[in-house]
């Protein structure tokens, strides 16, 4: 009974011990968004308006298109940079850019272009919607076509053909060959705005140069379109993406003799069969995505990822010298000993030196030499417990000096007019204490002991009131 008792609780505690250290093994890298908040129906909708009413081709470049916002900025540059390149001219000029598709096709609609330039974060915040929720963003579209179509606001022109089948509302180009971009205000087109304000849309008037005329003074009323130049559909730029209202995704269609699609990069993604658009991180140029769970979808991060990036640089089996146990090899050293000094046990050499001692000194036994000094001797103090070197110190015994140099003395006579020794020892008050008057007095001695300048110097007399001692009047 007390067995099964400690069985339970060991089987709970490791359980316990289990569900704490989970979370930590599993945690995102330092520097990864958290996970964000559901995208809410009004957000959407405040978020789609602008282009829901697009034709449906031209709405899927642009829901593509912004997955790639760093992209979309430089086509716009491009493009508006080179206003005077159409047509085959245009396709002629992108030849050599590496943007994705969907880029490449909008570059024939540069008002489009400009428009998700202007609106850079809508741009950023439209694409991190469609990466989170692609059935979500097409189920929104449709409705809001809904919306203005009950308004009385969507129906077929010159410019635009209008087609409801099965309650899916399709939008196509009224001229197979000319393309019109729809301007207006989703604040009024789908009649009075439902969500909050802080979701209303916003409202984007082209510039001249894309030959729309000033803009009108009953723009913010007027709740139908405005209609500038026809921009010309050719096979490079259309027919190669379709919504597929039915699953609400994108599919894309290769036969279409496209030249930007049947790039070798891009066509090799869909000979499987699956028609489906996907998501390309390398046209991401290292945007940030919305949160973790996006980022870890297209840039998944593994818990090994230091460890590999050690093995690549070949630090998989290398260690430095330590305090442990064992040697230290580098390439050049004989087995057993490393270029440099360490702590632990064993002999340390350099190239050139021999086995047993080292170039400089250290703390193991033995001795320490360097080239061209005798055995058994260094030129700098160490610690070990071989021969050590001393400097010559007062009253000891055996010293260590320099050789002297040939026909010179070991000590060199003092001039006939330098000063002399003074003949007391110090004493261990300090200096300043010391009589200012004693100048008479040391001159007086000074002149005494002249003739015995170039003798030795004299061992100090224990008198030790004598020298300058004697001003002090004791």
């Amino acid at each position: 009974m007390i067995l099964s008792r400690c069985m339970a609780a060991f089987v709970a505690s490791a359980l316990l011990f289990v569900s704490a250290t989970a979370p930590a093994q599993n945690a995102p890298p330092p520097g990864t968004p958290p996970p964000a908040a559901p995208m809410s129906q009004d957000f959407l909708d405040g978020l789609l308006a602008p282009i829901a009413l697009f034709p449906d081709e031209l709405l899927t470049q642009v829901l593509m298109a912004s997955t790639y916002p760093l992209e979309v900025v430089q086509a716009a540059r491009f493009v508006k940079a080179n206003p005077g390149l159409k047509g085959d001219a245009l396709d002629a000029a992108l030849k050599n850019m590496t943007w994705d598709v969907s880029v490449l096709s909008l570059a024939s609609f540069p008002q489009v272009l400009d428009m998700m330039n202007d609106k850079l974060d809508w741009t950023q915040r439209l694409g991190d919607a469609f990466l989170d929720d692609e059935a979500a963003v097409m189920g929104t579209v449709q409705g809001l076509r809904m919306r203005a179509q009950q308004a009385g606001n969507l129906q077929s022109t010159e410019q635009q053909k209008v087609i409801v089948q099965q309650q899916t509302i399709i939008i196509q180009p009224a001229q197979p060959q000319y393309l019109f971009v729809p301007v207006y205000n989703p604040q009024v087109i789908f009649g009075p705005w439902w969500g909050p304000p802080i979701y209303r849309p916003w409202y984007w008037y082209p510039p001249p140069i894309w030959g729309f005329a000033p803009r009108p003074p009953n723009w913010g009323f007027y709740s139908g379109f405005f209609w500038g130049t026809a921009w010309g559909i050719s096979r490079n730029n259309w027919g190669w993406s379709q919504p597929n209202w039915r699953t609400n995704n994108i599919n894309i269609n290769i036969n279409n003799n496209n030249i930007w699609v049947n790039r070798p990069g891009y066509r090799d993604q869909f000979r499987n069969g699956n028609n489906n658009w996907n998501h390309n991180v390398d046209h991401r140029r290292g945007v940030a995505y919305r949160d973790s769970n996006t980022s870890n979808r297209y840039r998944p991060t593994s818990g090994n990822g230091p460890q590999s990036r050690e093995n690549y640089r070949g630090r998989d089996n290398v260690s430095r010298p330590g305090t442990g146990s064992g040697n230290v090899t580098r390439p050049g050293g004989s087995p057993g000993n490393t270029d440099r000094p360490g702590s632990g046990g064993g002999n340390v050499t350099r190239p050139g030196g021999s086995p047993g001692n080292a170039d400089r000194p250290g703390s193991g036994a033995g001795n320490v030499t360097r080239p061209g000094t005798p055995p058994g001797t260094v030129d700098r103090p160490g610690t070990g417990s071989g021969n050590k070197p001393t400097r010559p110190a007062p009253g000891t015994g055996n010293n260590m000096t320099r050789p002297a140099t040939p026909n010179v003395p070991a000590s060199r006579p003092a001039s006939s007019g330098s000063r002399p020794q003074s003949g007391f020892q110090p004493e261990t008050r300090p200096q300043v204490q010391r009589d200012a008057n004693r100048g008479a007095q040391s001159r007086a001695t000074m002149q005494q002991q002249r003739p015995a300048q170039s003798q030795q110097r004299s061992a100090p007399s224990a008198n030790r009131g004598g020298g300058g001692g004697q001003g002090r009047g004791r």
